[in-house]
C-alpha cells in the first residue's frame, strides 16, 4: 500500500488520530491508524493474532513517510470524473470567497475546498465532456472528493493555490478594473481585491504538513531510543 491508496476521508481521520493521540503509546496509535486504513474496528485489530497484526502494521508503514501530493488534470471517483481547473480566470470570484470559510480547517474541509476548484464531467457517446458547475450541488461534489485519492486531491488543491496566489498578486490593476466595469466604486473594488488576495493565503504550506512531519520526527526518535 501507498498514500495513493488512501482516500481524503481516511486521510482526515488519520490526521485526527495523530493529533489526538500524539502522546499515546506507539502500539495504540498504530492500532487506531490500522482501523482507519483497513476499515476495521479497533477491537478487530486488537483481536488479530500478533503475527497478522504486525503484518498489517508493516504494510501501512507508508504513513510514516512524507505524503507527496500529485496534481492531476482529472480526478476519478468510482466511475465519476471531475476536471481540475487550474486557470483561475475560469472560476467565479464567489467560489474563491467561499473557500475562505473552509480555510479555517484545511484538513477537515479539504474535500469542500477541492469541490470549489473542479468541474463535474459527464460521459457521452463522444467520451467525457465537462458539465456545468451547479453551486447547489457543492455538497454532492464534496462527498465525491471524500472518496478520491488524497494524493490527487491535495496535490491539485496545493498546485491551484500556488497559481492563484501568484496570479492575484500580479493582477491587481486588471481585477479592480473588471470590478469597476461592473459598477463597483474604487473603494469597493479595493476591498474586494483584499478579500480575494487573502482567501487562499497560507494554503501553500498548510497545517497538515507540519502536523505530519512532527509525528514522523517523534516516530523516528522513539525508534532510535528503543535501539539502545
Amino acid at each position: 500500500m501507498t498514500w495513493n491508496d488512501i482516500t481524503v476521508f481516511q486521510w482526515q481521520r488519520i490526521i485526527e488520530v495523530l493529533a489526538d493521540m500524539k502522546d499515546d503509546k506507539q502500539v495504540d496509535i498504530e492500532t487506531r491508524v490500522a482501523s482507519v486504513v483497513y476499515d476495521m474496528t479497533e477491537n478487530q485489530v486488537d483481536s488479530l493474532p500478533i503475527e497478522k497484526r504486525n503484518k498489517l502494521f508493516r504494510e501501512m508503514s507508508f504513513v510514516y513517510t512524507d505524503l507527496k501530493p500529485n496534481p492531476q488534470k482529472y480526478i476519478r471517483i468510482k466511475g465519476r470524473r471531475y476536471k481540475c481547473v487550474f486557470d483561475v480566470r475560469k472560476i467565479p470570484a464567489a467560489r474563491y470567497i467561499e473557500t475562505k470559510h473552509f480555510a479555517s480547517d484545511v484538513n477537515g474541509n479539504l474535500n469542500k475546498i477541492a469541490a470549489s476548484m473542479v468541474l463535474p464531467m459527464k460521459k457521452t457517446l463522444f467520451g467525457w465532456r465537462v458539465d456545468k458547475y451547479d453551486a447547489s450541488k457543492h455538497s454532492e461534489y464534496s462527498q465525491d472528493m471524500l472518496e478520491a485519492p488524497i494524493t490527487a486531491v491535495l496535490g491539485s488543491v496545493v498546485f491551484f493555490c500556488q497559481i492563484y496566489v501568484h496570479w492575484i498578486r500580479n493582477s491587481k490593476g486588471y481585477l479592480m478594473g473588471q470590478m469597476m466595469k461592473k459598477g463597483m466604486g474604487k473603494y469597493q473594488a479595493e476591498a474586494m481585491y483584499q478579500i480575494l488576495s487573502s482567501t487562499l493565503d497560507g494554503f501553500i504550506k498548510p497545517n497538515w504538513l507540519r502536523n505530519l512531519n512532527g509525528y514522523h520526527f517523534k516516530k523516528r526518535l522513539r525508534s532510535k531510543q528503543s535501539a539502545f
